[in-house]
Formats: structure tokens, C-alpha cells, sequence
């Protein structure tokens, strides 16, 4: 049998080896090219890359699918004990409580916690979201993160000055997609933070330099969103190209695009958005985390109907700005 074997073409035993037995059939393949040197050699050499690469393509997926699989685990051990709980009768001795002594004392306590959610409808791999954050971060204290269901990951901080500095500077990114952070508070449902109420950077263009005053900042602001900072200079020193302004928005929305002003004559001017640090987001829809493939709304916007996208990378403001502070340019990847 095993003359048989080595009587085959060479092509055929090659690729049976490579194929059937990964590194091993290398070896198996050696006996058939005694005196073919060079030939051996290039085999063994493209062989084992071959193998290579498919080892780690498979390793790729397999901890993508298993990171999938414990996820879908800890939602449904979660349903199944609340359902048990609600089935149950407690005997006098089950219902003593034990209450909690704790004053907070501990610098590691939830009070630096923070509460994250990846806004995209294809998540990345979390394990490697924590390994960059933590890298980008510099944290004083080490820093911790819990996955929960459904996606929401629980950032322990080791003190207030380290999760302050981290909200501030967001919003955060990872494989171009939204981390939405927002402060931790004791006995809060996951349901109810507001993980869709992101902070952006935006800049408002085409605004005639006469309107560009405080109030005209404020208006803008809180008519887009929630205001949360103003820029007071633009790159020549004060505001002549744009307006820029720190605003909360609702990413399940739509992204804005323009804002209408109007002076005190009546005049009307359309002034342009656009967004610093912008996620992905559908052409098509303008909300940020859809795809092509995964967008429920496609047909119901404008954009479809043979019609030009009504969204595009022009809303992507340009970054590297001489007066911006270079931990604004790299809260992302």
C-alpha cells in the first residue's frame, strides 16, 4: 500500500500531504523527492506556509465564533435563573439577607467604574478592544473590563481621575466602530443607560464670521443635540473657517448634515456639518454602525430609487488640526 502510494504523480501526493496531514504530510512528501533537492526544498518551504496561514485564518475564526457562543451562553444562563427566581418559594431560613458593610473605602470601587457598549451592528473582537484601549489609555491605576450580555462591557478604573480623563476625551473608537462609554451608577438597569447619546466633535462650516459669536455657539448646539463643550479657536487663532463644538447625539438617528440661519434681516444661510472621528456608517441611511448588509432601513430613506447616496465621507471633517491636542487625535484605531 504504501508502494502504492509513492508510485502516485507527484502533484497528487504533494497536495494529498499538504491538505490531508498539514505539516506532517511535509515529511511524507520527502520520500518521494530523495534527489530532487531544490524541488524538495521549494515544497516543504510552500507547504508549510500554506499551513501556516491556514492555521491562523482558523484560529481567527475559531476565537471569533467561541467569543460569539459565550456571549449567547451568558444571556440565556441569565433569562433561565431569572425565570427560575420568579418560580420559586423561599423557606424562612432562604430569606435572610445578608447586607453589605462595604463604605466605598476601596479605591477600586464602582465609583471610577465606567459602563461601554460597541455601537455596530457587527461587533469586533472584544478581547482585542481591550488590549488596544488599554495600550492607548495610559492609565495611572490598572484597568479592568467585565463583558455582560448583550454586548455591554463594564470598565473598572482604579480611581476617579483616570475614568474622568477617558469620558472626556471620547468618543472612543476600535476597528472604526463607536465605543460608547458613559459613567457607571449603582443599581442601574443595563436597559436604561443611554449608550446611544454619544459626544462628538462636529464643525460647522459656512457660517458668514458676523454670526460667529457665543450665542450663536449655543444655539446650534443645543438645536443639533446636548452641548457639552465649545471650542473657542479654530486653526488661525480664532473662528473664521468654522465653528467648532462638542455635541451629544443620538446614534440610532440619522447623522445631521446641515443647520439653517437665519439673521436678524431674514437672510437665510445653510451652514455644513461635519464630524470629527466619525465611525462607520451607511451611505445609504447616515446611521452610524449600519452596513450594506445589515440596514433595516434602506428602504425607507432617500438615497435609494436610483438617486445619489444622501450621505457620504464628505461629512468626515479632516483631522490634524495645528491647534488640536494630540490625545484628540488618538482616542481610536
Amino acid at each position: 500500500m504504501v508502494f502504492a502510494w509513492f508510485r502516485r504523480p507527484f502533484s497528487s501526493r504533494f497536495f494529498d500531504c499538504i491538505f490531508d496531514r498539514g505539516p506532517y504530510g511535509i515529511f511524507l512528501v520527502f520520500g518521494s523527492l530523495i534527489g530532487r533537492g531544490p524541488i524538495f526544498v521549494g515544497a516543504c518551504f510552500s507547504g508549510s506556509f500554506f499551513w501556516f496561514s491556514w492555521s491562523c485564518a482558523s484560529g481567527f475564526l475559531f476565537g471569533w465564533q467561541m467569543e460569539e457562543r459565550q456571549d449567547r451562553e451568558v444571556s440565556r444562563m441569565r433569562d433561565e435563573i431569572n425565570e427560575l427566581l420568579e418560580k420559586l418559594k423561599f423557606s424562612e431560613e432562604e430569606s435572610t439577607r445578608v447586607v453589605s458593610t462595604c463604605e466605598g473605602s476601596n479605591p477600586r470601587s464602582f465609583e471610577s467604574w465606567a459602563i461601554g457598549k460597541i455601537m455596530a451592528i457587527k461587533k469586533p473582537n472584544k478581547e482585542a478592544m481591550y488590549r488596544v484601549f488599554k495600550s492607548l489609555w495610559f492609565t495611572k491605576e490598572e484597568v479592568d473590563f467585565v463583558a455582560l450580555k448583550e454586548g455591554v462591557v463594564i470598565v473598572k478604573f482604579g480611581c476617579m481621575e483616570d475614568r474622568s480623563r477617558i469620558l472626556n476625551l471620547s468618543p472612543w473608537l476600535f476597528d472604526r466602530c463607536l465605543f460608547s462609554i458613559v459613567p457607571f451608577e449603582k443599581g442601574k438597569e443595563m436597559d436604561t443607560y443611554e449608550f446611544w447619546m454619544s459626544p462628538f466633535w462636529l464643525r460647522v462650516y459656512n457660517i458668514p464670521i458676523e454670526l460667529m459669536d457665543r450665542q450663536m455657539a449655543l444655539d446650534i448646539g443645543n438645536t443639533i443635540g446636548e452641548l457639552v463643550a465649545i471650542d473657542w479657536k479654530d486653526r488661525n487663532g480664532g473662528w473664521t473657517e468654522f465653528m467648532r463644538l462638542k455635541i451629544k447625539i443620538n446614534v440610532l438617528r440619522p447623522l445631521r448634515r446641515i443647520v439653517r440661519l437665519v439673521d436678524k434681516n431674514g437672510v437665510e444661510t445653510i451652514g455644513i456639518l461635519k464630524y470629527e472621528r466619525l465611525p462607520d456608517f451607511y451611505y445609504e441611511c447616515g446611521i452610524i454602525g449600519h452596513t450594506d448588509k445589515k440596514c433595516s432601513l434602506t428602504s425607507e430613506v432617500v438615497g435609494l430609487n436610483g438617486q445619489s447616496p444622501q450621505f457620504g465621507s464628505w461629512m468626515r471633517a479632516p483631522t490634524g488640526t495645528q491647534n488640536m491636542d494630540r490625545a484628540l487625535r488618538r482616542n481610536g484605531v
